[in-house]
């Protein structure tokens, strides 16, 4: 047998052996057979990711919605502004912003905002800014906000001169007051206490005072005294028109109010 002939019966039999342990062989042999898949580093086959597979792993991924002020369930609830925090009043839900408050107020006391309606993370609030009455409306975010309750109302009856204090709805006193003359008249609505006050006061106030968010609109000329409305004390006439606005009564109830009464507790002041 020639050379030639032995070289080539070597050359078949070494490729049968290769071929046998699923190894390519010749001119070929770095490329895979059709049917075999592409070595892969696990052994797994690689998958196909589709459109719709991608868009919900994006969406597992998108940040949680914020977390929502949960509000007081008894008495009148109230929302008060964490110390060195901010908070954007807004005349509906993020409408426009009317004002920015912080945690104290012009005149000092804690911020605390009564609620009188709350949608979709956000609540209504009674605050001395708008018209008489017009709530304006801040987000529920428990990183700037804290919820509070009061359980004390108070009510303003202009014709009889009378003002009344509930707790938890039940009639707990009430006494005469004097009220706004009719060219400045105590204006009517839903209102709310901002601040309180005790001692340091013009003597025109009697021994205390607390502000609410009602504002006098008829201010007579030359009026210096601000346009907050207030229940203040007095000595004077009780049961007469003869304020620029604010309620007037003796020092003894009002000090009463300045003990119980809290920021944030609503009031009524109608007909």
């Amino acid at each position: 047998m020639s050379t030639e002939r032995i070289r080539a019966l070597a050359t078949t039999l070494f490729c049968a052996l290769l071929l046998g342990a699923g190894l390519g062989c010749g001119g070929d042999s770095g490329s895979s057979s059709a049917e075999e898949a592409p070595a892969e580093t696990d052994g797994a086959k690689p998958e196909t990711v589709t459109s719709t597979e991608a868009t919900q792993a994006t969406e597992h991924t998108k940040p949680a919605k914020p977390e929502i002020l949960r509000l007081l369930d008894e008495g009148n609830p109230t929302v008060f502004v964490r110390v060195e925090e901010t908070v954007d009043l807004y005349d509906k839900p993020g409408g426009k912003v009317i004002e920015t408050v912080g945690h104290s107020t012009p005149f000092g006391s804690r911020t605390v905002y009564a609620v009188t309606d709350q949608k979709d993370g956000w609540a209504a609030v009674l605050t001395p800014y708008p018209e008489n009455g017009e709530p304006l409306w801040v987000e529920l975010d428990p990183k700037r906000l804290k919820a509070g309750t009061s359980s004390w109302d108070l009510a303003v009856d202009l014709s009889d001169f009378e003002t009344r204090l509930f707790k938890d709805g039940k009639l707990v006193r009430k006494f005469p007051v004097s009220i706004g003359m009719p060219t400045s008249p105590t204006p009517t609505g839903r209102f709310a206490i901002t601040d309180t006050f005790r001692g340091g006061l013009n003597e025109a106030y009697g021994c205390c005072a607390l502000a609410t968010t009602a504002r006098q609109v008829n201010l007579p000329s030359g009026w210096l005294g601000g346009d907050r409305v207030a229940f203040h004390g007095t000595s004077g006439e009780l049961g007469a028109e003869i304020s620029h606005g604010c309620i007037r009564a003796v020092d003894s109830d009002v000090s009463d109010l300045v003990d119980k009464v809290p920021p944030g507790t609503p009031v009524e002041i109608h007909e």
